[in-house]
């Protein structure tokens, strides 16, 4: 499928593996520069900046040296590592880390994008939910309410 995106610069949030390293493959197909960051370099041949969505410095950092980027995609998912605790056994900790990377790591890369994009008046901020923050997770509640 041709989308018209060949030379475009699209940057992948947690592009190192799952669901966003096969969005960027993706977009590498239709003939991108892809452009990643993520914690981990992944064993993907696309250019990953290692760094943690939580930090604004290392986001803006990340989208200053990318500034031509259009399209930003934003692939991050974390849980609390407790999977099937009930939400009572769950640690105000376990709550705050999942907040962290899956909310106020949106914000950080929102906040660090989008001025560049309104100022070319083009472009776009993507970002992936999760079907668990609609419904709801009995087995990660933090995960739920980070994704809704």
């Amino acid at each position: 499928m041709d989308l018209n995106l060949t030379g475009k610069t699209v940057a992948v949030i947690g592009a190192a593996k799952g669901i966003g390293r096969a969005i960027a493959n993706g977009f590498g197909d239709e003939g991108c520069r892809v452009v990643g960051f993520d914690r981990e370099s992944g064993s993907s041949a696309i250019d990953i900046t290692i760094g943690d969505v939580t930090s604004l410095e290392q986001v803006q950092a990340f989208a200053a040296a990318y500034s031509e980027a259009e399209h930003i995609v934003f692939s991050v998912g974390a849980g609390s590592g407790k999977f099937g605790f009930p939400f009572w056994k769950l640690e105000p900790t376990d709550w705050a880390r999942t907040l962290e990377v899956n909310l106020i790591g949106a914000v950080n890369i929102a906040h660090a994008f989008a001025p560049q994009l309104v100022g070319r008046k083009q472009g776009s901020l993507q970002f992936l939910v999760s079907v668990a923050g609609q419904i709801g997770s009995q087995t990660d509640p933090p995960y739920s309410a980070a994704k809704a």
